[in-house]
């Protein structure tokens, strides 16, 4: 299972944009998808592409169910090893 990352746009130029990660490292992606997302906007992305626009509100959410899904999948494997 895949889950897309979040980023935040610091730039945004043609069919690009410069995106911070969380932990701060910057990286280049396709707005192909998305490409009205402009500077300051949060989005999630998906093998270097833009696949969706997200409100800040929701950044905190996701990285919550983020992390309750990293602690399920943690005691699944423990289960099992």
């Amino acid at each position: 299972m895949c889950l897309p990352l979040i980023a935040r746009v610091v730039t945004a130029d043609g069919d690009f944009a410069t995106v911070a990660l969380l932990e701060g490292e910057t990286t280049r992606v396709s707005r192909a998808l998305q490409p009205e997302v402009t500077e300051g906007q949060y989005v999630l992305l998906d093998r270097g592409l833009i696949i969706e626009a997200i409100a800040p509100e929701q950044v905190q959410d996701m990285l919550a169910f983020y992390t309750e899904l990293t602690r399920m999948w943690a005691e699944e494997d423990a289960v099992h090893a």
